[in-house]
């Protein structure tokens, strides 16, 4: 989709984090302040890192590095406790921004890590979807439907 919009300007991530049921923040990786479809972002120092899926079948992964100016990305993580809340990344032709052609990806923030200078937010899915449970055992008591010769025709 990126490659099918022409625009003379770049492209940037908009990103959406969900502080709590009435607060919505707003941030772009634009150095200016960036209108789309209503909403304000304010321009934010941040890197979207790519999608990340591994070979051994877990969901896929993204990081989200912001600068940590002064502890205030910890403090904002640390006062609105955003663990597990919705984050909606969208990239967008900052030429096109009213035209609706974007593309987006809605996750839950997995887990955060900190140092002086940059706060990483690592973005996934909330679930897991490997099933375990019970072994089924088919016997005649709890099953008295089942024919008397039912092994010959079933692999138990």
């Amino acid at each position: 989709m990126k490659n099918a919009l022409q625009g003379e300007r770049a492209w940037a991530h908009l990103v959406e984090i969900v502080v709590n049921a009435n607060t919505t923040a707003y941030f772009t990786s634009s150095p200016e302040t960036v209108t789309h479809n209503g909403r304000t972002y304010a321009p934010i120092p941040v890197i979207i890192g790519p999608i990340e899926t591994q070979a051994t079948g877990q969901l896929p992964t993204m990081t989200v590095d912001v600068w940590n100016f002064q502890g205030q990305a910890f403090q904002f993580a640390k006062d609105n406790d955003l663990s597990m809340n919705d984050v909606t990344v969208r990239v967008v032709n900052l030429s096109l921004t009213t035209s609706g052609a974007e593309d987006s990806i809605k996750l839950q923030i997995l887990g955060s890590a900190f140092t002086d200078e940059v706060g990483r937010f690592t973005l996934g899915y909330d679930f897991n979807y490997d099933a375990e449970g019970p072994i089924r055992v088919y016997t005649r008591s709890a099953f008295p439907s089942i024919p008397f010769n039912f092994r010959q025709f079933a692999i138990l």
